[in-house]
């Protein structure tokens, strides 16, 4: 019988892979930055320029690092260091520092002491004032600061930055008003013991309309600018002053401001030339201190002209306060006003 070959086997056929299409819905992978590949160097250029390097881009700046070396230290701060760090003018306390040792109980005992004996002695002071502040020798201190004020020159309210020929007189009205609606009473200098003008006129005639109804309000007219007038002082200021045993003056200074440069500035060019050189003070004044320091309240009093205070004085009349076109139509020396200085003895130390 013919012999057959055995059959050849054949390899599997190999599957072919199906092409899977990408879904619509995924985004790409983002690029991680470490794996970019550095941007290729720019052109070179032609021309002059060439031959100059180029600026390589600046990395990311890191947050700067705190210096934490003191200002007058010679050593260079490190890199990332602020520059133009303020100096310190600090001070560091460190443990054993005889600041942060507490006060012992004679040291407290010192202090407080020495703070009553203050209070002991301005309150002596203002007392031994009102006794013998009757003395001559202070009758002629006084005196003599309040001709110094009145006669120097630079006193005048236009040199002192006052314009308003009524400056004290709606000063006064303000504080007047203000304390009308703090308490219900407008305050001020208390009311004479004698009966005023209108209050005798109103007891004359009564409410009478026919009788003497005009003359009455303008009396109370007058009473009230009168009354706003001596209210208070326009400027105020505490001077402090301390002459030797034989009359020379020491020092001054401002103990209290007035609020007007201007005016504080004054007192104390006047100071020297009116207290500069008295007599020496007698025993009964300066006693046994090797010195004399008294305080006095330098006051300055601003009046309006006589002719403006008429003129506001008929316009309370009508209920409104305003001014006659007439006067304004006079001369400047109808609305200059004035100033009036007084001094008055506080303490003597």
């Amino acid at each position: 019988m013919p012999t057959h070959p055995p059959p050849v086997s054949q390899p599997p056929p190999v599957k072919e892979k199906k092409a899977t299409r990408p879904r619509a819905e995924s985004a790409p992978p983002k690029p991680v930055a470490a794996a970019e590949s550095p941007p290729p160097p720019p052109a070179p250029l032609a021309g002059p320029e060439a031959d100059s390097p180029l600026a390589e881009a600046a990395p990311e700046e890191a947050p700067p690092r705190p210096n934490l070396l003191p200002s007058w230290s010679v050593l260079a701060p490190g890199p990332g260091a602020p520059a133009g760090v303020p100096e310190s003018r600090g001070r560091t306390l460190r443990p054993g520092d005889p600041e942060l040792r507490p006060e012992s109980k004679e040291e407290e005992g010192e202090k407080l002491t020495a703070r009553v004996q203050d209070w002991i002695d301005d309150d002596t002071a203002g007392v031994r004032a009102g006794g013998i502040g009757g003395h001559p020798y202070f009758g002629q201190m006084r005196g003599s600061l309040e001709g110094g004020l009145a006669h120097t020159d630079g006193g005048k309210p236009e040199q002192l930055g006052v314009t308003n020929p009524v400056a004290g007189l709606m000063k006064n009205y303000t504080e007047a008003a203000r304390e009308f609606g703090r308490t219900g009473t407008p305050g001020g200098a208390p009311p004479p013991s004698a009966p005023l003008q209108s209050e005798r006129l109103t007891a004359l005639f009564g409410n009478d309309p026919k009788g003497a109804h005009k003359i009455r309000a303008m009396a109370q007219a007058r009473e009230s600018l009168e009354a706003l007038a001596s209210r208070g002082a326009l400027f105020t200021v505490k001077l402090e002053v301390r002459h030797a045993r034989s009359g020379a003056l020491l020092d001054a200074r401002i103990a209290e401001h007035s609020g007007n440069e201007l005016f504080d500035a004054f007192v104390l060019k006047v100071v020297p030339g009116a207290l500069g050189d008295l007599a020496p003070p007698p025993a009964t004044v300066i006693r046994d201190k090797k010195d004399l320091r008294t305080q006095w309240l330098v006051e300055g009093w601003h009046h309006a002209s006589k002719g403006l205070m008429e003129s506001i004085g008929s316009s309370l009349l009508s209920g409104q306060l305003a001014v006659s076109p007439l006067l304004l139509m006079k001369d400047e020396k109808s609305l200059q006003s004035s100033f009036e200085y007084r001094a008055r003895l506080l303490k003597v130390y």
